[in-house]
């Protein structure tokens, strides 16, 4: 699972500064990875001064890690990672009592329950359970019985999250409920990196959690970033490219994370309703400025497919979105009509043009 996220790391990476070399020359580029919220984190600073950048860079990767000790909900072996982790503390007490938690957290939980409502469920942080009877986050996984469906979805429910902004504190009702950040957590940290990144005086980067792409003002020579969408279903190609400036490029697709049992394939990215895999796309694209939106809208445009998804993604301002039907057929929302050049890979049909 985790060479699959790498080479869509690198895949895009490699599109990306395939244009840098036009910087001006007191520019300099600072680049870095590190392995951290289960992906490859790589990261690319424009700096005059050599301090800067390396401090930039520092600062970007210690956003990551910071984020990720409050979002875990996996406990580390050998660390009390309950300490550090928000969300193992609110799991741990469902059903029992309100836990205070930091302000980052439950500004992440009140924007996802604001998407869960919107999209009507499609977005549920309250799916825990159900990754966990997949058995997705941990060593093994394997196909659940409809019976264990149906039992384990009475605990998915994000009506159930109760949160007291005054208080500090969020509280899940039921015993056996638990929250999973997972489809929140990197857009969250990318945007904060890039903060951090702005508050170093840089005005020209990358950040690339992942698939999770926000692009820092224009490249060094004044262009656009150019951002790859990846063939899914083509380990080294791309369908598209996007230009854009401070905007952020997520990509959820059925290829991440997923295992396969008497030759089907069951991704991570599953229906709340059902407790089952959404298999009418195999790949979303989100564009928006904020990297936090871009990362839960990818889910619930899946879940609800094609039409519906397009919908739903018109339905909100500033945001655009590319969906890969499992038929090959492609759709597009038109604001990114201007900004999309498709490169003709694979046997994709494009229908809006």
């Amino acid at each position: 699972m985790k060479r699959w996220q790498l080479l869509n790391s690198l895949l895009i990476l490699i599109l990306i500064c395939s244009g840098c070399s036009l910087k001006p020359a007191h520019l300099k580029e600072f680049s870095d990875e590190k392995f951290l919220m289960d992906t490859l984190i790589q990261v690319t600073v424009y700096s005059d001064n050599e301090k800067s950048g390396e401090e930039a860079l520092n600062k970007a990767f210690a956003e990551f890690a910071r984020i990720s000790n409050l979002t875990d909900r996996f406990p580390k072996e050998g660390k009390n990672t309950a300490a550090t982790s928000d969300v193992i503390r609110i799991n741990e007490n469902a059903g029992i009592k309100p836990v205070q938690v930091s302000t980052e957290t439950l500004s992440i939980i009140q924007r996802s329950l604001y998407y869960a409502q919107l999209s009507g469920g499609a977005f549920d942080i309250t799916v825990g359970p159900i990754m966990d009877l997949w058995g997705f986050g941990k060593d093994e996984q394997h196909v659940p019985s409809d019976e264990q469906i149906r039992r384990t979805l009475s605990l998915v429910d994000y009506r159930k999250v109760t949160v007291d902004p005054n208080a500090g504190t969020v509280y899940l009702q039921k015993p056996g409920m638990s929250l999973d950040l997972g489809g929140v957590a990197k857009g969250y940290a990318t945007e904060a990196a890039a903060q951090v990144i702005k508050e170093s005086g840089i005005k020209h980067a990358l950040i690339n959690a992942g698939g999770n792409v926000y692009a820092l003002g224009t490249r060094p020579d004044g262009g656009p970033w150019r951002v790859g969408v990846r063939d899914p279903r083509g380990e080294n190609g791309l369908i598209a490219v996007v230009s854009v400036e401070d905007t952020s490029v997520v990509t959820s697709g059925d290829y991440e994370r997923y295992f396969e049992e008497r030759g089907v394939r069951y991704s991570h990215l599953i229906d709340p309703a059902t407790g089952k895999q959404a298999r009418s796309l195999m790949q979303t694209t989100v564009v928006a400025a904020s990297s936090t939106d871009a990362d839960i809208i990818n889910k619930p445009l899946y879940v609800l497919g094609q039409s519906r998804g397009m919908n739903f993604a018109n339905s909100l301002p500033g945001v655009g979105a590319i969906f890969v039907g499992a038929d090959k057929r492609v759709t597009f929302t038109e604001n990114l009509r201007g900004q999309l050049e498709f490169t003709g890979s694979g046997d994709y049909q494009i229908i809006n043009q």
